[in-house]
């Protein structure tokens, strides 16, 4: 299960790091434009996926945050970039420092809400890099509606191969 979850976790990075660095290569005034979606914005799409993966790595840890960590981050988007991919690392990390048996261990925290839950930790970080790619096709669909349309595959088979021809390091 580890070595799964670690190229997922890879994957996440990888697919995180195309895709901002697509958005940021737009002109700024685009990260603020409203947009039906779960979040309004391109900006707060991606601090939302950031906060999900601190929150859920914080867990993982044995924290339970109670708030958003974006809330004290603010709206100068310049530069979030290098939280957001260094907290990819972060999480890649963790797991590759983990022993297998910890994947089928089970973590207790609150959620944000302060109820209670205990989840196995395999499960965790499956459900987060899944939520991160849920939310990363809202981007592409958010930047459609744009007009923006010459976009990168962000697809995890994408990325596979990418690491198969040993374009990208695994």
């Amino acid at each position: 299960m580890k070595q799964l979850l670690l190229s997922y976790c890879k994957y996440n990075l990888w697919a995180n790091r195309i895709l901002l660095n697509k958005i940021e290569s737009i002109s700024s005034d685009v990260t603020d434009v409203q947009l039906l979606s779960s979040f309004p914005t391109l900006r707060k799409t991606i601090y939302h996926i950031w906060d999900a993966q601190v929150i859920w790595l914080s867990r993982l840890q044995g924290a339970s945050p109670l708030t958003w960590p974006s809330a004290e981050y603010g709206d100068d988007f310049a530069g979030f970039h290098l939280y957001f991919l260094r907290q990819c690392e972060d999480f890649i990390y963790f797991i590759e420092t983990r022993n297998e048996s910890f994947f089928e261990s089970t973590s207790y925290y609150k959620a944000l809400n302060g109820t209670e839950h205990q989840t196995k930790n395999g499960e965790i970080v499956l459900h987060c890099m899944n939520h991160s790619t849920y939310h990363r096709g809202q981007l592409i669909t958010m930047l459609h509606n744009l007009a923006i349309t010459d976009l990168p595959s962000t697809d995890y088979m994408t990325y596979c191969r990418l690491v198969k021809d040993s374009k990208l390091k695994d």
